[in-house]
């Protein structure tokens, strides 16, 4: 259940991330569908910690450098994505394609750190970044990490899934089985089901009880092409995680 303050704040963040410019709050409450009596609140106590800031009298609002370098430090501290970064720049140069490290957010995946791919034509995607946990590698990975009872009732909270790229439905019990078989060869599989002509391969494990999955993605025709040796260098990647980590979960 979402906390519908803290919603808010990270709506309005997003937003001036999408527009780029100072807003006036009244735009600011049509955008992001907030009362305009708590929009004003809300942006008044963004300016009072200092995350906004209003650059005239009726420029409207943007936010200040404080949230830059508060994301900075944390970020630069974090543990996990700081011992996954050497084995994803790995992943991406003997692979050529874009490496990522994937986790799950309620029933979607989530995008913890990306490499991209050096070539003109890759798979593009962000840190933050979403995708269904049904319709890409990186979810079918983690969905193989769970319990079938857990994993039964993430599934049950998609339902009804929504179609592939291509608007063809995606049966529940192919899902399943596609699950069962890349655990069975250590590894999983998409062909275009959750971006349209983008392959992915990736391998999930579980660290403090957590699952996640390290990531290949690219063209779909390059890297099906390629997948034998792709595979190869995602499941050494892998084998390279600190025994530490695995121990953990």
């Amino acid at each position: 259940m979402d906390v519908k303050t803290a919603t808010r704040v990270f709506d309005v963040i997003n937003l001036f991330a999408e527009v780029r410019q100072p807003m006036i709050y009244s735009e600011i409450a049509r955008r992001t569908e907030i009362p305009l009596s708590s929009c004003h609140a809300l942006l008044r106590t963004m300016v009072a910690k200092g995350y906004l800031y209003a650059p005239g009298v009726k420029a409207g609002y943007y936010p200040t450098q404080r949230l830059l370098h508060v994301a900075r430090d944390i970020c630069s501290a974090d543990p996990l994505t700081l011992a996954f970064q050497p084995l994803l720049g790995a992943l991406r140069d003997a692979t050529g394609e874009t490496a990522a490290l994937a986790s799950l957010a309620g029933n979607r995946v989530v995008y913890l750190d990306v490499v991209e791919s050096r070539q003109k034509i890759r798979y593009s995607d962000e840190p933050g970044g979403f995708m269904y946990v049904h319709a890409s590698a990186a979810g079918k990975a983690l969905l193989g990490t769970l319990a079938p009872d857990a994993r039964r009732r993430l599934l049950d909270s998609c339902e009804p899934l929504p179609p592939a790229t291509d608007g063809s439905p995606i049966d529940r019990a192919t899902l399943e089985r596609e699950v069962e078989q890349g655990l069975a060869r250590g590894w999983h599989r998409s062909t275009g089901e959750n971006v349209e002509d983008v392959a992915g391969l990736a391998r999930g494990f579980l660290i403090h009880g957590e699952p996640f999955a390290l990531v290949i993605g690219g063209p779909k025709a390059r890297l099906l092409r390629h997948e034998e040796s792709a595979v190869k260098a995602l499941l050494d990647a892998y084998a390279q995680i600190p025994p530490s980590l695995l121990a953990a979960g």
